[in-house]
């Protein structure tokens, strides 16, 4: 699974103070970066049209960085000018003491700042911005990446993290060495990133750390530890106390406490974190969205089939949401997003697109029925009568799947998605749907004529178990009237609007050829099937 990470908000507020000291155009800010940039942004640019002797406040929300840089700044370009400095009742509350973020100020401004021994990482970090300025790129937060690591050593499994680097300027990269030594969690660099993922260790009952250097780490580890029955023995941890919260009291009361790094750090841990409370997390990780929810992985199903690999997956399994994926679907864009939930099972999109340039008739054929089966899942669910779902491309509760794996026909090879659906109905379980690009899963169309039939009286071969009344009722309106339209083709002059509509609005590049010919041609195929798989008996 992949996962975005933030811009480095250390080394991105270096290059803005670099730019505007050397009168260089700022860099280009978006939404999506940490809101501790585009302070300091929004601020450096007002600066730009300032007009000497004229009052000028500036409001810097609750960031430090900002608030350190721009004293040091004021004081070297602007002084004795009548600004003034503002932000959030926590920001004021901040002791008055320099701090590395100050002597990073000064490097920054060409100042002669002695190396001292034990230099905090961002000192360096900003001696080596100096040094190599412009040539500077701006990469992925590590201290960030330190939240998907407290999520991995809890829940198990593995993650891409995109844009780290293995040369990074940031002293925050040494989660990588705390986690693999202490959770077991691995580091691979590779294109692009790194793969992280955990391992067998034989974990030690005690941790034993010094975050004097690297305080924004303190949060991940700390829950770490307290998840997974660690003691943590932290020195170097005094001035937490004095950042966007009293960390320290923070984590150990599990209170938000309006601090960015609390709130993911809590989250990642399984710990309720309001919706209101999220919002802090945009200072430093606006697309942040804590998992809760298990990839389901490829598990030895040890020749008793898919049933029984998924619920012996399920069962070993902490996360409160379980994420279903077959093996060869296309994973959605935005895996990371969907965990503002609403509902205990949520059915997801799915589109079928062919690897080929120029498709089959038999894929195009494919495609145009799967998006018409795709708009009928998703109108149905929101009428709050879903009567269709595929594992392909679903979340469910893992309270859902235990209270139900029952009732999943266990002797039928095939159905796990649609016979859950039914009992989570029958349970009264609220049954939800996402439909929105990002969330949907890529599938592919069979190739042959002899896959496809296979497939779809498998597919039939479960109708006599359906129960619910909702899809009994659709599945018999299709026989209905597909063997109306066998007996009387003219049907087709009013079947083939209503088929088209659906299909256009999943897939409005189908030609209207193929849609008419998949409805001449379904009658017949839809007889094949039900014949076939009533009546066959193993596949």
């Amino acid at each position: 699974m992949k996962v975005r990470l933030p811009i480095s908000k250390s080394i991105a507020n270096r290059l803005l103070l670099l730019q505007a000291i050397h009168g260089d155009p700022l860099m280009r800010v978006s939404s999506d970066m940490p809101d501790d940039v585009l302070v300091l942004y929004d601020a450096l640019a007002r600066l730009r049209d300032y007009k000497k002797g004229e009052p000028l406040t500036l409001y810097l929300k609750n960031c430090g960085t900002a608030l350190r840089f721009l004293q040091v700044h004021l004081e070297k370009c602007y002084p004795g000018e009548p600004i003034t400095l503002t932000g959030d009742e926590r920001l004021l509350e901040r002791d008055g003491k320099p701090t590395s973020q100050t002597t990073s100020a000064r490097i920054l401004h060409g100042e002669k700042v002695p190396v001292e021994k034990d230099e905090s990482p961002y000192i360096t970090m900003s001696r080596k911005i100096a040094e190599a300025y412009p040539k500077v790129e701006l990469e992925a937060d590590w201290s960030s990446a330190a939240f998907w690591y407290e999520y991995v050593a809890i829940h198990g499994g593995s993650l891409f993290l995109e844009g780290l680097k293995e040369d990074s300027l940031q002293g925050d990269k040494i989660v990588a060495d705390i986690y693999a030594k202490y959770f077991g969690v691995e580091t691979t660099f590779v294109r692009g990133g790194i793969e992280i993922n955990t391992r067998a260790l034989r974990r030690q009952y005690e941790v034993i750390l010094d975050f004097t250097q690297t305080p924004d780490l303190y949060p991940s580890v700390a829950l770490t530890c307290e998840r997974l029955g660690l003691t943590l023995k932290a020195t170097g941890i005094e001035r937490l106390r004095f950042k966007e919260s009293d960390r320290i009291e923070a984590v150990k009361q599990h209170e938000v406490r309006n601090d960015h790094r609390i709130a993911m750090a809590l989250m990642c841990a399984d710990y309720p974190v309001s919706i209101e409370e999220q919002a802090c997390i945009a200072k430093s990780y606006p697309n942040f969205v804590p998992q809760h929810i298990t990839p389901i992985k490829g598990v030895n199903d040890e020749g008793k089939g898919k049933k029984f690999a998924l619920s012996k997956l399920i069962h070993a399994a902490t996360s409160e949401y379980m994420w279903l994926h077959d093996d060869d679907v296309v994973l959605p864009e935005a895996t990371q997003k969907a965990v503002v939930l609403e509902g205990d099972m949520i059915i997801l999109p799915l589109r079928m697109e062919s690897l080929s340039e120029k498709p089959t008739l038999l894929e195009r054929l494919q495609i145009a029925e799967y998006a018409a089966i795709q708009e009928l899942t998703m109108r149905t669910a929101k009428q709050v009568k879903a009567v269709m779902c595929s594992g392909a491309n679903l979340i469910v509760k893992r309270e859902v799947w235990l209270a139900c794996e029952s009732e999943i026909h266990p002797e039928i090879p095939s159905g796990d998605d649609m016979f859950l659906l039914e009992a989570a109905k029958r349970h009264g379980y609220k049954v939800s749907v996402i439909d929105n690009p990002d969330y949907t899963a890529i599938v592919r169309p069979l190739t042959s004529w002899k896959a496809f039939f296979k497939q779809r009286m498998r597919w039939a071969g479960k109708a006599p178990h359906y129960t619910d009344c909702d899809i009994i009722r659709c599945g018999r309106l299709v026989a209905v009237a597909n063997i109306l339209q066998f007996l009387c083709p003219l049907l087709i002059l009013f079947k083939f609007p209503i088929e088209w509509s659906l299909i256009k609005s999943r897939e409005p590049q189908t030609k209207w050829y193929i849609a008419l010919l998949l409805e001449i041609l379904y009658p017949f195929y839809l007889l094949i099937c039900l014949i076939g798989g009533l009546f066959r008996k193993s596949w």
